[in-house]
């Protein structure tokens, strides 16, 4: 590890939120989204034990049906996963009779997802375990608070996103 490497570190922002005084990390806002994602996922991965599904694999299916999403690119985009991780998933998923691959009648090199009879309803009903364990957990919030944590989270992925394609485009024309 480069020793001055890290001694450049400096903090980019000095008027942020945080700083190397205040910076605590049990109680930034990375830490707490990832226990509460870690917490609601657990839960959510035991409700679907049952039927042989996984959240990833729940998140994936809502993410096809949702989304629109019809090829596995489109998917990989949508899930923010690589196309090695989007094939593994979608071979699962095939494996378990949810969905199947098909070739595009109007372009044999295109490879439509297709949900199957049995993934309509996988897809139609599984949403009950999300709806549930997501209703268990925010018991104790007003409609105000939920609409508030939904637009405080939206705001916080709208800049994530932003950041995400300036660098981007900045690697963009560092390759040019």
């Amino acid at each position: 590890m480069n020793t001055q490497k890290i001694l450049d570190l400096t903090v980019e922002n000095p008027n942020g939120h945080y700083s190397l005084s205040n910076y605590q990390m049990n109680s930034s806002i990375g830490y707490l989204l990832k226990r509460c994602y870690g917490f609601l996922t657990s839960v959510i991965d035991k409700q679907l034990a049952p039927y042989d599904l996984t959240h990833p694999q729940f998140a994936f299916l809502m993410t096809l049906k949702q989304q629109n999403c019809s090829t596995a690119a489109e998917l990989a985009r949508q899930s923010n996963l690589d196309t090695g991780a989007t094939t593994r998933m979608l071979d699962r998923l095939e494996a378990k009779g949810i969905i199947e691959r098909k070739r595009s009648l109007e372009d044999r090199r295109v490879i439509t997802i297709v949900l199957t009879e049995h993934g309509k309803l996988v897809v139609e009903k599984m949403p009950i375990i999300a709806i549930n364990v997501l209703n268990q957990h925010l018991k104790n919030f007003d409609e105000d608070e939920i609409s508030t944590l939904k637009t405080l989270l939206s705001k916080l992925i709208f800049e994530a996103e932003t950041i995400a394609a300036t660098e981007n485009d900045s690697n963009d024309e560092g390759e040019k």
